[in-house]
Formats: C-alpha cells, sequence, structure tokens
C-alpha cells in the first residue's frame, strides 16, 4: 500500500493588481485511488451517453451541469482528505514572488504538513502533480516535494510524478476541490459546501509559523 498525493493549485503568479487575489495550493491524499476513479468514470460514461464528450473535468472550464455530477460524485465516493494552503497575494513578500521561490516555499509549506500524518509509516509516497507549463516551475515543485518528503519520511521511498490530469482521477478530483475554495473565497460557497466534509486543514499562508 502507498501514500498517494496529488497536488494542484489555482490562481494566477501576477502580482499587480490585475491578478487574482488570492492563489491556492491543493492536496488531495488517499491509500487507494480505485474508489475515486471508478466514481469519476461513471459520471464521464454517463455524460457520453447524454452526448457530452469529456476527456477529463476541470473546475474552472466545465459547464454546470458537469461540475454538479462531480461535486455529487465526491461528496458521495469520499475516502480521501484535501487540505488546501491559501495565499492572500498582497502579502505575499517581496523576495517570494519569483514564481520559483513561491512554489518552492508554499509548496513545501503545504506538503511537509500534509505528510507529518505518515511520519511514522513505512508505506511508500506518490506524488503526483498535474504537468506545469514552465520546466522551472516543475523543477521548484520537486524541489519542494522531495525535501518536505525526507524532511517527513527520511530515506523512506518516494517517487514524484508530472502527468496530464486526464491521466488521474485523483488530479481532477483536487482541481475541482481547490477550484471550490477559490470560488469560496469570491463569495460562492455552494462548491465547497459540497466537499466541506473531507476538508482536513484550510489556513492561510504567512500566518503564524510561515
Amino acid at each position: 500500500m502507498a501514500v498517494y498525493l496529488f497536488f494542484d493549485e489555482s490562481g494566477n503568479l501576477d502580482f499587480s493588481s490585475n491578478g487574482s487575489r488570492h492563489f491556492c495550493f491543493g492536496a488531495l491524499t488517499l491509500r487507494d485511488p480505485g474508489p475515486l476513479t471508478a466514481a469519476l468514470t461513471r459520471v464521464r460514461y454517463g455524460l457520453l451517453e447524454q452526448g457530452l464528450e469529456l476527456e477529463c473535468f476541470h473546475g474552472a472550464e466545465d459547464r454546470q451541469v458537469v461540475r454538479n455530477q462531480v461535486f455529487d460524485a465526491l461528496a458521495c465516493v469520499g475516502g480521501f482528505d484535501f487540505d488546501v494552503l491559501v495565499v492572500e497575494k498582497c502579502r505575499t513578500p517581496a523576495e517570494l514572488r519569483d514564481p520559483f521561490e513561491f512554489y518552492a516555499r508554499l509548496g513545501y509549506v503545504l506538503v511537509d504538513s500534509v505528510l507529518d500524518r505518515y511520519r511514522h509509516l513505512d508505506e511508500p509516497v506518490v506524488v503526483i502533480t498535474d504537468n506545469l507549463p514552465l520546466q522551472r516551475d516543475r523543477k521548484a515543485l520537486a524541489k519542494a516535494f522531495r525535501t518536505a518528503i525526507r524532511d517527513a519520511r527520511g530515506e523512506r521511498p518516494f517517487s514524484i510524478l508530472h502527468h496530464f490530469s486526464a491521466a488521474h482521477a485523483g488530479l481532477q478530483a483536487v482541481d475541482y476541490c481547490t477550484w471550490a475554495v477559490q470560488r469560496k473565497l469570491r463569495g460562492d460557497e455552494r462548491p465547497y459546501r459540497k466537499i466541506q466534509g473531507w476538508i482536513r486543514s484550510e489556513w492561510e499562508a504567512f500566518g503564524v509559523g510561515i
């Protein structure tokens, strides 16, 4: 058995007044991806029967009729923990506004917090992220994850994979959960309430200890 950690982010890295107010780092952890994969596969094929052809689910891009079914499936299947680190970007120190430093520091904070729960276990850790458009951002995340995993688990085995979201229901689920938090921050709590029962932690960056 392994610990699977699916990682996603929501928001943009424009720190001017034109950028998003918040940036969210989300992590979804589980040990058995099977039930979640089966649940989202059933939704996808059900939509296909209705004439809606989707390769995968994406919270910001899907139609509302699709979102409703995905959130219902997530609420019913469960079996995962979701943790989210919220950054109010105007509070970000100048030295962390470089994308490499931003990902490396805050990605570490979230992953280290999540993996601390598994500090005394010997299962391998499998970290899976969506493919990032910039190679340097990918390297920053990999650096943050490796450091966090070694801090929490010493030299126990782990792997870090960068795959397209269509390859993993876990990536699609963490995208939806992270998007739901962004929607709540903008005043729409309906998606958030669907997944609230599976939220393990939700906290703001640059508070105590960050």
